[in-house]
């Protein structure tokens, strides 16, 4: 078996497709037919058609034309810039331990980089094949231990809440305020006994307001003596308010805290799997006991040198800036009420039925969010690169405005 890497390279954007070529037992390994080269051409142009139709689908490229079966993604809070190009190297040469169990030993470094950042003990941090695993193995312990999940509505909705729903878990709902930010006093009083985990997303999710850093640490501190709190911080790269912080640092504390964060946002990780869990030895020991999924070995050293990277994240919030400011804009000068974000996404009010909407920018190849109920007249979209956004603008001025 003879394996032969492509290496495709468009701008920031990096293919690696693995062609396997079989020969026949007995045969010479470094000879290949012209049927093998046929085989291997064939896999390399499918590859790379495939990677191209997922590359137009996140980022424009220069000939690419948006359609609706083929749209530019506002949809699901991605990075669309892609995998910056030290992580992609990484990646690439990490193959070569594609045979080892523990992808080469990548994990123990990740996790001292991780821990080093947030100036806490490794024995606090885990390592998973995304946030996700963590969100849903989290549903789980509540699930077998018993119990409700009390959480502010609308708040993500996927992962942790889907993952629950499955398992019968009831949920308490309590509304935002009337600012949409996170009501913590109104949380705190909807609590009851049966309560096994408080879930905070911080931001919040698809309303990208944050939580007032002294208040949310004394609410953590307060319920974490009667229950789980579960603050996921998958969009904490992004936060530009001075009176957020991070509630890492209770960890070391607080043993029913617990913090996720990801590489899928800023990183441009969605596809490849990263996140991490923070909490007490004892709490990370309970998850990992749950967990059935592995984590990916060249996706673990792609994220060393993607953190390590702070230029590229700095482009990205950058350009995340202008693509907000864009929709800012529009949205000031047609009199829209919408959420100044604290992420890659903002939410803005339509005065009627999201889906409508959504349909309706759909066919000009344009992919926006989802239903958020009781938001039904609101919609969440997301960051593309500032010339899509105003592209966007420019459909929704023609479709709503003309």
């Amino acid at each position: 078996m003879k394996r032969c890497l492509f290496y495709l390279s468009d701008k920031c954007i990096y293919f690696a497709i693995l062609i396997l070529f079989t020969k026949q037992k007995g045969e010479n390994m470094t000879k290949i037919t012209r049927r093998d080269w046929l085989i291997g051409s064939t896999a390399l142009i499918g590859g790379a058609a495939l990677a191209t139709n997922a590359h137009a689908q996140s980022i424009t490229i220069e000939g690419y034309v948006p359609t609706p079966e083929n749209p530019i993604r506002m949809s699901s809070n991605e990075n669309p810039y892609g995998v910056n190009k030290k992580a992609s190297t990484a990646m690439c040469k990490a193959h070569k331990y594609g045979h080892l169990y523990g992808g080469g030993g990548a994990q123990g470094p990740l996790t001292e980089l991780i821990a080093g950042m947030e100036k806490v003990p490794t024995e606090n941090v885990m390592v998973a094949g995304g946030s996700g695993e963590i969100l849903k193995t989290l549903a789980l312990m509540v699930a077998m231990e018993g119990g409700k999940i009390l959480a502010p509505m609308p708040t993500y909705d996927d992962t942790f809440m889907d993952y629950s729903n499955q398992r019968g878990i009831e949920k308490i709902w309590v509304p935002v305020a009337e600012d949409l930010s996170i009501d913590l006093d109104a949380i705190k009083a909807a609590y009851t006994d049966d309560v096994r985990i408080i879930y905070l997303c911080n931001p919040n999710n698809p309303i990208p307001t944050v939580m007032h850093a002294e208040k949310l640490k004394e609410f953590c501190k307060e319920m974490s003596q009667k229950c789980y709190v579960f603050v996921d911080e998958a969009y904490f790269e992004y936060v530009n308010d001075p009176n957020y912080e991070t509630m890492i640092p209770l960890v070391t504390e607080y043993p029913n805290v617990v913090v996720t964060r990801t590489a899928s946002k800023i990183h441009a990780f969605a596809g490849i799997r990263i996140g991490f869990g923070f909490g007490s030895p004892d709490m990370l020991a309970k998850i990992k006991s749950l967990m059935t999924g592995s984590i990916n070995g060249p996706a673990m050293w792609g994220a060393i040198e993607s953190y390590k990277d702070t230029d590229y994240q700095q482009f990205v919030l950058r350009k995340n800036r202008e693509a907000l400011q864009v929709l800012y804009d529009f949205f000031d000068k047609h009199g829209m009420r919408h959420i100044k974000s604290n992420a890659n996404f903002t939410f803005f009010e339509t005065g009627m039925d999201s889906v409508e909407v959504n349909k309706r920018i759909r066919q000009h190849g344009i992919a926006i969010g989802r239903p958020f109920p009781p938001f039904l007249d609101w919609m969440r979209i997301s960051t593309a690169r500032p010339e899509d956004m105003k592209f966007f603008t420019e459909i929704y001025e023609k479709e709503f405005f003309s």
